[in-house]
């Protein structure tokens, strides 16, 4: 019986020797979860702060808006009105493709009717094109957009077949412009999303905000390029 007693004491001190050890091995894994939340909050918060830096170099997340080569935020939205695309900073595309717009669907008379009136429009393609858009496939397709709209001003009063034929042709220039105008801008986007990117995954490397800044900007100097018809 006393040998019992001894056993049963020691199995007790052994299970609260055990239960203190587990209680002891909570608290300290307790404490290195609190350690470890801290430290990933803090990385976050470092991370954030990182990223915060990077949208400021790289625009907006959004595909209709991005920085150009020169560090200005440009956009491709849509006249709300007629729902026309308009390109930042280039007023006469914007004012031609809200007027073309409103022609869709149009009757041959009130197409007759309107046309002239986009002589000064479609002459200011050009001048007014900002230079993040100066490209040698734009420059073609606004040359073949003019070429198409004089030769209607020229051919207007003929009979109705070739008439509707020069329409034709100038919405199909047209119709190319748009196209070359969208591919443009995605390419800037690609561009500065790629960009990011970089910029991301070298701050979740190493958190070197250095090699992060310089992996962005090789990556953001190919928006140099994509404007190739500069005079």
């Amino acid at each position: 019986m006393k040998n019992l007693k001894i056993t049963l004491s020691a199995l007790a001190m052994s299970g609260l020797a055990l239960t203190s050890c587990m209680d002891e091995k909570k608290s300290k894994d307790a404490d290195m979860d609190k350690v470890e939340m801290n430290a990933q909050k803090e990385n976050k918060s470092n991370m954030e702060g990182s990223h915060s830096d990077a949208e400021k170099m790289m625009g907006h997340k959004k595909g209709n808006k991005m920085r150009s080569k020169d560090g200005k935020v440009v956009e491709r939205s849509m006249n709300v009105d007629v729902n026309a695309m308009q390109i930042s900073g280039w007023s006469g595309f914007n004012t031609l493709s809200v007027e073309m717009k409103k022609l869709e669907g149009a009757d041959l008379n009130t197409m007759k009717a309107a046309l002239p009136n986009f002589k000064n429009t479609i002459a200011s393609l050009q001048s007014t094109r900002p230079e993040w858009m100066m490209t040698e496939e734009i420059t073609e397709d606004i040359e073949d957009v003019q070429k198409e709209y004089n030769e209607y001003i020229k051919e207007q009063n003929s009979n109705e077949k070739n008439v509707k034929e020069n329409i034709e042709e100038l919405n199909e220039a047209y119709d190319d412009l748009v196209e070359e105008i969208n591919e443009t801008f995605d390419k800037y986007v690609k561009i500065n999303r790629k960009a990011r990117e970089e910029y991301r995954e070298e701050m979740e490397d190493d958190g070197d905000i250095d090699d992060a800044r310089e992996e962005y900007n090789e990556e953001i100097k190919k928006l140099n390029k994509v404007a190739d018809d500069k005079k």
